[in-house]
């Protein structure tokens, strides 16, 4: 399957589950009870995220292939960026635990938060995807000389051996999730934003055990760098 077939592919399996259930809620509404409509409306909602985040990254990965992605950097705390995130992420499935390990970070530090927020929700999404609801995940995050590392662990599938070498590759996905929604671009843009930071994205996973992925990102980036994804 070519790349514009999968982009394809995996935009219309979100849209073909959302018009299912728009059409059964039109057929049968005069028979489903409250709870009956909230439960169909509620995996609507989800199908609905999941197309948002195709296209976001569809449309981030198209700007970085182009040279369009480039740092507007500003001071931020980077800790309440990472609470928002695991927040927000968190929303989406109210039965899933976030275990947060945050302790001295600077109270402010220099960067793309918009970037930086879109690389770590990417990365907690992948988390969330690959692992059972009722796993945890757990995100910590320290100083260590001029380096913050923003460490994200999952109990999920993991990735096998023969696949971490080509990760982060545009659409390389691992054998063991191609069957599972996913353009295989996710990684592949989180590791260019990072570079534009001067920072790294270190991937450590053993298939069936789960992932920690780290986030190293400088406490202080002004100038960005120039990367090819």
């Amino acid at each position: 399957m070519d790349r514009v077939a999968l982009l394809a592919h995996q935009l219309r399996t979100p849209l073909s589950a959302i018009n299912a259930l728009a059409q059964g809620l039109i057929r049968r509404a005069d028979r489903l009870s409250i709870n009956d409509i909230r439960a169909k409306a509620e995996k609507i909602w989800r199908a609905s995220l999941r197309l948002d985040e195709l296209i976001d990254t569809i449309l981030s990965y198209t700007r970085a292939t182009a040279g369009g992605i480039v740092l507007n950097p500003s001071e931020f705390n980077l800790e309440e960026l990472i609470r928002r995130a695991c927040r927000e992420q968190g929303g989406q499935e109210p039965e899933r635990v976030f275990q947060l390990h945050v302790r001295g970070l600077p109270e402010i530090i220099i960067g793309d938060p918009i970037l930086l927020e879109q690389a770590l929700v990417i990365v907690l999404s992948n988390a969330m995807k690959y692992s059972r609801s009722d796993q945890p995940i757990d995100v910590s995050a320290r100083k260590r000389g001029s380096m913050i590392r923003i460490v994200v662990k999952d109990r999920g599938i993991g990735i096998p051996e023969r696949d971490l070498p080509f990760i982060t590759q545009p659409f390389f996905r691992a054998q063991n999730v191609r069957r599972l929604p996913g353009t295989g671009l996710g990684l592949s843009l989180a590791w260019y934003i990072l570079k534009l930071h001067g920072g790294n994205l270190e991937i450590e996973s053993h298939e069936g055990h789960g992932t920690k992925i780290t986030m190293v990102v400088p406490e202080k980036n002004t100038t960005g760098l120039s990367y090819s994804i």
